[in-house]
């Protein structure tokens, strides 16, 4: 015979509800607590609000007044450096001194502080737009301080691309060239008094008019190999930095970098890209979620390709001063050669000839200054001004809930999940007899009546 407690009775939904009805205060328990932690949780969290702008950058520099035509960069290259100006401390500055004015403005002197950290730009898609806001947790800090780096952009943008004062620079330097002429052409008349020589064959002319060529070249091209020595030591630096920090350093010194490249500006462009996701992810992971690891091993690759340009570039830089100094030699052979040719020649005839070399050669200064002046003012008046465009200027700011939305709502239904698995958990530790299915199972015999359970009423 078979025993009655081996009997396997297939489960129904009714047994289902029988179990969660039993439960039903240990599983509302568990769902009113779990929303209450998350309700306690979230209102606990402070309301954060961000204020925003979207300026419309025009691309391209201009190179000099005489080129109408701007030179380009690759657009990579070009937003990302907008990008760090943005952030950079030559705009944070500025920004410092405009909202510290606004305040005193309204009277408001030392209420609020600007914080550069909370500053965010950028660039909306593959466009030339960058977005600019400010967060914080006061809304009218958040305001201001838009306000604030907004416009010290716009103030830096436009002075770096205004074109060079160039009245008062030719004004100066033909007013130069003009007194050297009107002294040379003094030393000229006293030698010719004084000596009484008519004047200097061609021969020596031509020596000396040499010579001075020469002279000028060779201060030319020192200056070159001085700019160029320059940019050897920052580059050395660069290529001396660890990994880590040689991203910060570039990023720094975004508006005067020595590695100007295309490479270079869609690796940073890269990087700050990774950046800003890799904060995204913080506000939700930790920095051992696999996503942000992930992020982190693609910045680390980035930044070895970033110490591989600067090292190109130093080397090819290397290359570049071997080539002015090699020049430089040749210069100072041809002058020396000159200089031999001049010793041959007689004092007074040389002393002349060097007198008339030097007013032939500010003579044509001072015509090729009066003429380039008259070309850049022509080329200021008819060139296209750079300028950048707010689309959307500084708005009011709104709250901002950091949390997720998603998560929250979840948080109540998996505590229900929960509640329910303990119900049946303790429900298979309990093996009373709890209905008349379960006498009719375990005694083999049908049950006739029942008898519910009675209460006195009061």
């Amino acid at each position: 015979m078979t025993d009655p407690l081996q009997i396997k009775r297939e489960a129904t939904m009714r047994d289902f509800l029988n179990v969660v009805f039993r439960w039903k205060y240990l599983i509302l328990a568990v769902v009113l607590l779990t929303t209450a932690v998350i309700v306690i949780v979230r209102a606990s969290q402070p309301v954060t609000y961000v204020s925003g702008s979207r300026i419309l950058v025009q691309r391209g520099k201009r190179s000099t007044v005489y080129i109408p035509d701007p030179r380009y960069q690759a657009w990579a290259e070009e937003m990302s450096s907008q990008l760090e100006v943005v952030l950079s401390e030559a705009v944070f500055s500025g920004a410092r001194k405009i909202f510290a004015d606004s305040l005193a403005t309204l009277g408001l002197q030392g209420k609020r502080t600007f914080h550069p950290g909370a500053v965010r730009a950028d660039v909306v898609g593959e466009s030339n737009v960058i977005a600019i806001s400010y967060e914080g947790l006061d809304p009218f800090e958040c305001e201001l301080g838009c306000a604030a780096v907004t416009r010290a952009y716009l103030t830096y943008y436009e002075k770096e691309t205004a074109p060079p004062p160039v009245d008062d620079f030719f004004n100066a330097e033909v007013d130069d060239a003009l007194a050297e002429l009107t002294q040379w052409r003094q030393q000229k008349s006293d030698f010719l008094q004084k000596e009484e020589w008519a004047a200097a064959d061609e021969e020596g002319k031509r020596v000396m008019f040499t010579i001075s060529r020469l002279e000028a070249s060779m201060a030319q091209s020192a200056g070159e190999m001085s700019a160029q020595q320059a940019r050897l030591d920052k580059l050395k630096t660069f290529v001396n930095l660890p990994v880590d920090e040689l991203d910060e350093r570039l990023s720094a010194t975004s508006t005067d970098s020595p590695v100007q490249s295309k490479a270079l500006g869609d690796i940073r462009f890269e990087l700050q890209k990774l950046k800003t996701r890799r904060e995204e992810l913080l506000t939700r992971y930790t920095e051992r979620h696999p996503d942000v690891m992930s992020v982190d091993n693609q910045m680390i690759d980035l930044r070895r390709q970033l110490k591989q340009e600067v090292q190109n570039a130093y080397e090819l830089a290397m290359a570049e001063y071997d080539e002015l100094s090699a020049k430089h030699r040749t210069l100072m052979g041809e002058l020396n050669t000159a200089e031999a040719e001049v010793a041959s020649l007689p004092d007074k005839e040389k002393q002349l000839a060097r007198i008339e070399s030097n007013i032939t050669a500010y003579e044509d200064k001072y015509r090729l200054l009066l003429q380039k002046k008259h070309e850049a003012q022509i080329a200021v008046a008819t060139s296209t001004e750079f300028k950048v465009a707010v689309l959307t200027p500084p708005g009011k700011a709104t709250a901002k809930r950091t949390g997720d939305y998603v998560r929250l709502a979840v948080g109540p239904f998996l505590s229900l999940i929960v509640g329910l698995g303990l119900a049946f958990f303790f429900e298979s530790m309990d093996h009373s007899v709890k209905n008349a299915a379960e006498v009719e199972q375990y005694l083999g015999t049908t049950v006739l009546a029942t008898v519910s359970e009675t209460r006195e009423k009061d």
